[in-house]
């Protein structure tokens, strides 16, 4: 296969998603900024999309709800599933489908219709809430205290079912210690618990964490200049555009992130679309590695822009060496620095994603 032959398969590959990723998501509401806010009464006929510091929903979505920001809290009725990440979540409101959420600190007072996954800090399940399928929960401290008609899987150092809690199927949980049952908690099916030791770390583990830390730093720094000086033209674009427009490109980027599997995944249905869905995988990762490297130099610029209040500050290799080892320190705090980085990773997608799509259709 020579060269123009294979780069005509990439491009028709990547095209190829391109084209059907629309589709996908056709019907959606894309909100982006600061804050969002569906007031009481709202009605949305469609799935909604919405990336900001608080995204706040009281009216009724008769679709899919995916959500990324600071503070999330879904106070109306929704007809789909629901799907969020940030640092406080709040789900008061009855979910026709099933709830998947990832944050510092969730609560769930409704009821969900089909499965409730869950990882985080402190999850909270309160009196009255019931579950028409299986619940699978990873934290810190979970509390459960509502009606799960299927099987409850739980990991976490700190378990405990309320007197209110009923599960119809088996509880399996992994602790290294027993739950605590209060008295009124009732679970239908066998208990299962399944011992885990987390042993301290030692000194030595420290060391090689520490040097792993180091290495990877580094690495990150030097990829992250190889890209600052000898694809300038390309990286800078993408830089500007997710400083100027943070909200908006990590709403584009957090749609590509899902959006894009679940083309390939549908690529599959035929061996043609399989043989250029694989190749897309491919590019897929080798795009993300390269956002997730270019998060670092528009960490730095606005570090930059908003801490130091230089505007107009060119970006060099002391500034990218700090940053690098900056984000990196930010990366290893549980929850908050994850969803921090997370965040700063996704609007990179976005303008890097756009900046890619606005050359292949030039």
């Amino acid at each position: 296969m020579n060269k123009i032959m294979l780069n005509k398969i990439i491009f028709v590959s990547i095209l190829g998603v391109l084209a059907i990723t629309p589709f996908i998501a056709q019907g959606a509401t894309f909100k982006t900024g600061q804050s969002y806010y569906l007031e009481p009464g709202g009605i949305l006929d469609d799935n909604l999309y919405a990336v900001g510091g608080n995204v706040v929903v009281t009216g009724t979505v008769n679709g899919d709800l995916l959500a990324a920001g600071g503070n999330i809290a879904v106070s109306g009725p929704v007809f789909g599933s629901v799907s969020v990440v940030g640092g406080s979540l709040n789900i008061s409101s009855d979910v026709l489908g099933s709830v998947r959420s990832v944050g510092e600190s969730i609560n769930v007072s409704n009821s969900v219709g089909g499965d409730f996954v869950a990882a985080g800090g402190q999850i909270n399940v309160m009196p009255g809430s019931t579950f028409g399928k299986d619940v699978a929960i990873a934290g810190g401290t979970v509390y459960i205290d509502g009606t799960i008609n299927g099987n409850l899987q739980v990991t976490s150092p700190n378990i405990k079912l309320g007197p209110n809690a009923v599960v119809m199927g088996t509880f399996d949980y992994y602790s290294d210690s027993p739950a605590i049952l209060e008295q009124g908690a009732a679970v239908q099916g066998a208990t299962n618990f399944h011992e885990t030791k987390i042993p301290e770390k030692s000194h030595v583990s420290k060391g090689f964490i520490g040097i792993f830390s180091l290495v990877k730093a580094i690495m990150i720094f030097v990829t992250a200049l190889v890209m600052l000086y000898f694809f300038k033209s390309q990286v800078n674009p993408i830089i500007e555009k997710s400083v100027s427009g943070f909200w908006k490109e990590a709403l584009r980027g957090f749609i590509v992130l899902i959006v894009v599997p679940v083309a390939v995944i549908l690529s599959f249905i035929t061996v043609i679309g399989a043989f250029f869905g694989f190749i897309v995988m491919l590019l897929y990762g080798v795009f993300l590695i390269i956002s997730s490297v270019i998060s670092v130099l528009l960490f730095a610029r606005l570090s930059l822009k908003y801490l130091f209040k230089k505007e107009s500050y060119q970006l060099n290799w002391w500034i990218v060496a700090i940053s690098s080892v900056a984000f990196g320190l930010i990366a290893v705090v549980p929850f908050v620095g994850w969803i921090f980085v997370f965040v700063i990773f996704i609007s990179t997608l976005g303008s890097t994603s756009d900046f890619i799509y606005k050359k292949l259709i030039a």
